[in-house]
């Protein structure tokens, strides 16, 4: 790549990765979304649609918050390859900072500083001696395909604060738990895993001098999509919603897909209609299997916590004490 800084031409030696502001998803929206369609949500200030792509093959897709920096939610599908090593090298969209290369760019010490990147998406320097953890919303454990596939998950763009002892103990467990019920419970002819993972930023906490915004709490929906399938296999997807606090100490609250989304004006999963005209809503296509498998994850640590109430109920009125604005924007 070339920078020219007044008369001085220098080239640095960068690596590079494709990746695209895509309005709309619409280069990448039928890989990655369930039925080919984007969750609804509502209220996204300063949302950017990015499919994330290294090479000629796109790997998943984010909306992200160019206001706090951070993403709003990452949407993938999972793999069971076995897995290599770990990828430790991070990377930054220069279209966010209205460059014209649609190559995302490695950061290094000369360009990790926030006038080059900075202006509308963190920067590696952001998040240096914040005390809190670079935290994947699609995790380089869910992509063993290829190196390549690990790689593409290191960007700042699929990344927020996470605090260090909730990302690499119970979000951690849960990931890894998520991953065996999927490969136990999701892993027949036809089958397809959709993922999302999220955030909801915080009033209040940021790092970096108030450029980054730290979330609140991160949030998962898995779609075991069962369309694809024959006979009666066709009937044996489900769905459920993951939800857990970013602080130390924290829980894992599990939902059944129904009581995930307060009300029916925001959709994490469209509908779908069967071969005999039954329209599937959020991916549910087996409700008892779906109740199982939620009883499964809440038995394999105290920390799981199976829910009964709404997640409005939980993030609004137990723990903001009724100051639900953002919540009520987006998903209200």
């Amino acid at each position: 790549m070339m920078k020219v800084f007044g008369t001085v031409v220098i080239f640095l030696s960068f690596n590079f990765v494709k990746l695209e502001v895509s309005p709309n998803f619409t280069k990448c929206i039928d890989e990655f979304f369930y039925q080919k369609t984007a969750p609804m949500l509502k209220g996204l200030v300063g949302s950017t649609q990015i499919c994330q792509r290294l090479g000629n093959q796109y790997y998943y897709a984010t909306e992200y918050d160019t206001t706090n920096r951070i993403p709003y939610y990452s949407a993938y599908t999972l793999s069971f390859d076995k897995c290599g090593s770990r990828y430790n090298g991070w990377f930054v969209e220069p279209q966010l900072a209205n460059q014209i290369n649609p190559s995302m760019v490695q950061i290094n010490k000369a360009n990790n500083n926030i006038a080059t990147f900075g202006g509308k998406q963190a920067v590696d320097v952001d998040y240096t001696g914040s005390g809190f953890d670079r935290g994947h919303l699609n995790p380089q454990l869910y992509h063993c395909e290829t190196n390549d596939s690990r790689k593409s998950t290191n960007t700042l763009t699929n990344i927020a604060p996470q605090v260090r002892s909730f990302n690499q103990g119970i979000w951690n467990k849960f990931e890894n738990t998520l991953y065996n019920i999927s490969k136990k419970y999701c892993n027949f002819v036809g089958a397809r895993r959709y993922y999302i993972t999220g955030v909801l930023p915080s009033n209040s906490r940021s790092i970096s001098n108030g450029r980054v915004n730290v979330p609140d709490h991160y949030w998962t929906a898995v779609c075991c999509d069962s369309s694809g399938a024959n006979g009666a296999l066709r009937n044996e997807g489900w769905s459920a919603g993951f939800v857990g606090e970013n602080v130390e100490n924290s829980s894992i609250f599990i939902y059944s897909i129904q009581n995930f989304l307060p009300t029916t004006s925001t959709t994490l999963f469209a509908d779908y209609k069967d071969q005999n005209g039954y329209t599937v809503k959020n991916c549910l296509f087996n409700q008892h299997k779906a109740d199982n498998i939620i009883n499964e994850i809440a038995s394999t640590d105290d920390r799981f916590i199976k829910e009964k109430t709404s997640l409005f109920a939980r993030v609004c009125k137990y723990i903001y004490n009724g100051a639900c604005s953002f919540y009520n924007r987006v998903f209200g």
